[in-house]
């Protein structure tokens, strides 16, 4: 009796400590859960990270994609659009960690984030005019431009004054046409001169070329031989176009009479359809027939005689 109590007794006390061991392995298991998710009944959440800066916290990778998606269609233009960031995107607990809503979180990535789209870009001296969405489109500008700004007149022969070019580069959405005449009546719009500035009291070139939304280079360009950090109150500044202006030159030869049988060649300069200048580049006398002057030599002497 004594040594089946005694081993009755072992029993009960080996299934004890097997169920605390079991209860320990269970701790720890929390414990580890605990420490991973911040604290036990957390939740985790997706940090957005923007060149490596936090900038917002939502609630899942899911939902981190749709908002990233949202502000490549706010920029409002139908084609690929990407960013000139690394964004990446991080599991976080929510504790400590507000989980931003939509709106607050679409506000913080829209002012990190800057859309810029592939185009082949129109550019002038240099400066990005526009971009579009082909090469054909972007030459069809320009063939457009040429014939809007030439003057309405056959035989004459039209080129860009500036260097003219097309790249393929990346624009902000607010230099992107999605066909060539959006671009050409947004170039003719936007490139024209807004006219004249009268300095005030206290203007900067500076302060006058953001206002006007335009580079000071252009500004200074536009008025050449006037000193931007010399401006005085009363000074007039003429004032370029928001984009950079695009100027055809066009060329055409016509024959004018000076006299009987006398004519010139008078050679006519447009800029965007305006004549600049008249040039006379030949002068063209009657041409003699063969034997006039040995005729009228022979015709004199009979006289004579």
């Amino acid at each position: 009796m004594g040594t089946e109590a005694g081993e009755e007794r072992a029993v009960r006390g080996l299934r004890r400590r097997l169920w605390i061991e079991r209860a320990i392995f269970v701790l720890a298991i929390a414990a580890v859960l605990a420490f991973h998710y911040g604290k036990l009944g957390g939740r985790r959440a997706c940090l957005i990270a923007v060149d490596g800066k936090p900038t917002a916290v939502v609630a899942s990778r899911s939902d981190a994609d749709r908002l990233i998606e949202e502000v490549k269609k706010s920029a409002g233009v139908a084609a690929s659009v990407s960013f000139n960031h690394k964004i990446t995107f991080h599991s976080v607990s929510t504790t400590g960690q507000p989980v931003l809503p939509d709106a607050a979180a679409m506000t913080a990535l829209s002012q990190k984030l800057q859309p810029v789209i592939q185009a082949s870009a129109i550019v002038v001296n240099g400066e990005l005019v526009i971009g579009l969405p082909s090469r054909s489109e972007a030459l069809q500008a320009l063939s457009s431009l040429l014939r809007e700004l030439s003057p309405p007149t056959d035989g004459v022969q039209s080129s860009f004054k500036e260097s003219v070019k097309i790249e393929a580069r990346e624009v902000p959405p607010d230099r992107f046409a999605p066909s060539a005449s959006a671009a050409v009546e947004r170039i003719m719009k936007a490139a024209a001169p807004k006219g004249s500035h009268e300095v005030r009291p206290g203007e900067t070139g500076w302060k006058i070329a953001l206002d006007y939304h335009v580079p000071i280079s252009r500004l200074a360009a536009a008025n050449a031989g006037v000193n931007m950090n010399r401006i005085r109150a009363g000074d007039k500044l003429k004032i370029p176009g928001e984009l950079p202006p695009v100027t055809v030159v066009a060329r055409q030869d016509t024959k004018e009479e000076i006299a009987p049988g006398v004519s010139k060649t008078v050679r006519i300069t447009y800029e965007n359809g305006v004549e600049v200048s008249r040039d006379v580049v030949a002068r063209d006398r009657p041409v003699k027939e063969p034997g006039q002057s040995r005729r009228r030599h022979r015709s004199s002497k009979d006289l004579s005689l």
